[in-house]
């Protein structure tokens, strides 16, 4: 089974948070294994559900202004040509073909998605993967 980058992220956590030495009681230890259950909550449920919504803000700020972008464009290729886009927001084939029509091409495909998951994820994904030489027998 392959870890997600997440998976990798909490083990190193729980292995710097020093998990494996629960025995261990004295000092700093016992401080660690009073609140073993708060570390644990954070690092198996709202560590996970911080980064997805995260990732969400992003990718909805980036799908509404994408939006805004298409309402600007789309009133330009109306300028151009009354009827070069149809009810459902199709356009016509002359259009497609001109430059205009291909940057609303690929607008309207980014604000049509409805999780996009672009750079932002891909980097804090590869960012997650540089910890794993951080974990022992890795």
């Amino acid at each position: 089974m392959m870890n997600t980058p997440i998976d990798t992220f909490q083990a190193l956590l729980r292995e710097l948070f020093q998990f494996d030495c629960a025995d261990l009681d004295f000092g700093i230890y016992r401080i660690m294994n009073y609140k073993r259950g708060v570390i644990e909550k954070f690092i198996t449920k709202d560590l996970p559900q911080a980064v997805a919504e995260e990732l969400d803000r992003g990718a909805v700020a980036e799908q509404s202004q994408a939006n805004k972008e298409l309402k600007e464009l789309e009133q330009q290729i109306r300028g151009i040509d009354a009827h070069a886009i149809d009810a459902d927001g199709n356009l016509t084939d002359a259009i497609k073909k001109l430059d205009i029509g291909k940057k609303y091409l690929g607008l309207k495909e980014k604000a049509g998605r409805s999780r996009p998951r672009g750079p932002r994820s891909r980097h804090l994904q590869s960012s997650l993967r540089l910890l794993q030489p951080l974990l022992p027998g890795r």
